[in-house]
């Protein structure tokens, strides 16, 4: 066998490790920094007339953020996509700066970036399941000021759940209370003895042993005990590129 003398083996090397730019060959390149002061993850949850609908993937309930495109820089992590999803994990560079309101604002945007992995869009199908449990039995919707949601038995994240509380507020036009049926209860909003909702009607859906890429779950809406209607023995599954699509339902109750 031919030995490789020690100097020609050493110049080899430097010239392999300057090919694969200063890094070990078949490591991915480090992605860039984005410009800001800080940056935050977050889940596209809804976009409309150039306006994305944003929740923060740690952190507080309250961390659901407004952002307008304009001319906020867009960049994709993944060179074949062209646009923004639903679901779709971004991290944002801004100043640091938040405007206190609800949605918040994000101040000193200076970028944006798309993040080829991890989307999720189960919000839009949440949204869906609760906007055909609005449809059925619609008398059950009528005269009523107030909804309840209660999503804590889901996998969405705390922001995630909230900012489905404000779709479902700007599609309603009705205030939207994020509580548990106990929590209404307590408050004294439902009538635990007559078990009734007067002026309001309860949403929620449970998910059953869910895993990563499908679930099942019940979804019911409740204005009384002789007054509710449920989707049980729903499921679903997550495709390829992150999406949930469609759902079935196993069967319809109504009580």
């Amino acid at each position: 066998m031919k030995r490789i003398p020690l100097l020609l083996a050493l110049v080899l090397s430097l010239a392999l490790l300057a090919a694969c730019g200063g890094r070990a060959c078949g490591d991915e390149p480090a992605s860039q920094p984005l410009p800001g002061e800080e940056v935050i993850p977050c889940r596209v949850v809804t976009v409309k007339e150039n306006e994305l609908l944003l929740a923060a993937t740690e952190g507080r309930a309250s961390d659901v953020y407004i952002l307008p495109l304009g001319e906020t820089p867009v960049t994709y992590a993944n060179p074949d996509q062209t646009a923004i999803q639903p679901g779709d994990l971004v991290k944002i560079g801004y100043n640091g700066l938040v405007e206190e309101t609800f949605p918040a604002r994000l101040c000193g945007v200076e970028a944006l970036q798309v993040q080829a992995q991890g989307r999720d869009d189960l919000c839009s199908l949440y949204l869906q399941v609760l906007s055909d449990l609005w449809e059925v039995d619609p008398g059950l919707n009528s005269d009523i000021t107030q909804l309840g949601l209660d999503l804590s038995q889901t996998r969405l994240a705390p922001a995630e759940q909230s900012a489905v509380a404000y779709v479902l507020w700007g599609e309603r036009k009705l205030e939207v209370l994020q509580n548990t049926w106990e929590e209404l209860a307590d408050q004294g909003l439902i009538d635990r003895e007559n078990l009734q909702w007067t002026d309001g009607l309860f949403f929620s859906i449970v998910e059953d042993d869910p895993e990563v890429d499908q679930l099942t779950f019940t979804a019911q809406k409740w204005r009384s005990g002789t007054g509710a209607y449920f989707f049980t023995g729903c499921t679903a599954r997550r495709a390829a590129d992150g999406s949930w699509g469609d759902y079935t339902v196993g069967a319809e109750a109504i009580s």
